[in-house]
């Protein structure tokens, strides 16, 4: 059970500094921290499917861009997935979420990730992010706090950021302003996996990346959102058109229950 609100902010900050094992899953060995171990986190059990899929497409030298990056748990997978030669880009504006992120690697030593206290979007600027009265999240244009917005773009052309091979995107709606601001920096056999919040962001990542030449292979949980209503984030998975051996990808996956 979930303790109250006015309870978390005494006990949170003190939780948060506490490091747990994960004891399963692809972040198995690591460390998490107290305050966020339950909802599958230090079990292992936290989307499950989704982090096989991304263990199975990411490789060694990758460079992974984590958009939405929360607290570390796809950044660490990635980390360990890339290798040294490679590096993971992590891009998180909330502060808190930061904070513990770095933490995460710090506790982990991990030395390939960078934390990027930014959201990405279509243009460079800041806009308001925070959550609703009707749900929990955090998501750009609501709420009453002000982050920054920079594209992926800016940041390659400031020397912030190599260009990705591997996008995960998970940012309550702002899917395609995302990769509005970033599509043109991945490589052309590049691989994106997009947590699609809506309908309308559904159509419009479609679309986008339709135009890039991208093939688009649905999750079966988005294909059945797609039929009878959305419920939830189901993943889209975006191939690159010069990405090599497409039908292995696409069997690997489904393999896995994407």
């Amino acid at each position: 059970m979930r303790a109250p609100a006015l309870i978390r902010q005494v006990t949170d900050p003190v939780l948060e500094r506490v490091p747990v094992p994960v004891v399963g899953g692809e972040n198995r060995g690591r460390w998490w921290n107290l305050s966020s171990a339950g909802s599958g986190f230090a079990s292992g059990r936290r989307a499950r499917t989704q982090m096989r899929v991304l263990r199975t497409l990411i490789r060694p030298g990758d460079v992974v861009w984590d958009v939405g990056a929360h607290h570390g748990y796809v950044t660490l997978l990635a980390a360990r997935r890339v290798g040294p030669a490679g590096r993971v880009h992590s891009f998180e504006p909330d502060t808190r979420n930061a904070r513990i992120l770095r933490r995460h690697l710090r506790w982990n030593r991990v030395h390939n990730a960078k934390v990027h206290p930014v959201a990405l979007g279509a243009e460079d600027g800041t806009a308001r992010f925070g959550g609703d009265s009707t749900s929990k999240t955090l998501a750009l244009g609501q709420g009453t706090g002000r982050v920054t917005v920079r594209t992926g773009r800016s940041l390659f052309g400031a020397g912030e950021a190599d260009p990705p091979s591997f996008i995960k995107i998970d940012v309550e709606g702002a899917e395609a302003q995302v990769l509005q601001g970033a599509l043109d920096l991945v490589a052309t056999d590049g691989l994106i996996v997009v947590a699609v919040h809506s309908a309308r962001a559904d159509r419009d990542c479609t679309d986008l990346l339709m135009e890039h030449g991208f093939e688009l292979i649905p999750s079966r949980p988005l294909e059945r959102a797609r039929r009878a209503g959305w419920h939830g984030d189901p993943d889209l998975l975006c191939m690159g058109p010069a990405c090599q051996d497409q039908q292995q990808v696409v069997n690997a996956v489904r393999a896995l229950g994407f």
